[in-house]
Order: structure tokens, then sequence, then C-alpha cells
């Protein structure tokens, strides 16, 4: 089922009215327009249409938000804050995109874990011989 998203696959669809808690596991890319509570992992892109409410820990490859998220949202290549999304948490990726119109409240950090820079250890002066 192809659904606008390129040549991505549409691999599940929960619609207005539908409730989730739990796991979701899915391929390819899958849109919730309902409710989800619960946790949400994916390799891929996960899109939270205008009429979606997530409160959920997400680690997927893309984060595409529209509609409303509260929760710890990883997104291994991006997260994407489209305007009118309102989102409450924590958000982790190394690229992060918000759009004018976006309601963003919580932290972010955007640098990858294997980019880090190390912390630094501070030398010790050297000591003068008296003699």
């Amino acid at each position: 089922m192809k659904m606008g998203l390129g040549a991505e696959e549409l691999n599940g669809f929960l619609d207005r009215g539908t409730e989730f808690r739990g796991e979701l596991r899915f391929r390819n890319s899958f849109r919730i327009d309902g409710q989800v509570k619960g946790k949400i992992v994916s390799e891929n892109t996960l899109i939270v249409g205008e009429s979606g409410d997530v409160e959920a820990d997400i680690d997927c490859g893309v984060v595409s938000i529209r509609g409303r998220v509260q929760g710890h949202v990883h997104g291994r290549e991006k997260v994407e804050l489209l305007a009118g999304s309102r989102v409450a948490g924590t958000l982790v990726s190394p690229r992060l995109v918000i759009e004018e119109g976006a309601f963003f409240q919580g932290e972010c950090d955007t640098v990858a874990d294997e980019s880090r820079p190390k912390p630094v250890t501070p030398l010790k002066p050297a000591r003068a011989n008296a003699s």
C-alpha cells in the first residue's frame, strides 16, 4: 500500500478511533492517527498524523510528528516536528527538524553517541625541582 511516501511502503496504519496499548514493532513505514500507549520500535519510519496521540518510548529510524507525542523519542537518523505538532519529552537524534508552528517542551540531544566528544582530563602542573 502506498500513501504519499515516495518509494517507501506503508506497512501499517492506526486510524482515528483506534487505540493500541503495548509494544508496537513494524517493518517499512507505519502511520498513527489513533491513540498509542507503550513502546514503538522499528528500523524505519514512524509517522504520527494530525490526529495521532502517542504516549510512548519511541526508537525508530525516522520519526515524523504532526500530532501529539509524550515520552522519549529516539530517531536513529532524524526526528521531524512538523507544523501543528505538540511534543513533550526527550528527543535524541543526530538530525532534528522543527518547523514553524510546532510546539516542543523538554530536552533534546542531537549529538550521535559515536561522535560525542570524550571528556578531557586536565593535566596536572609540572612540579619544579627544588635544588
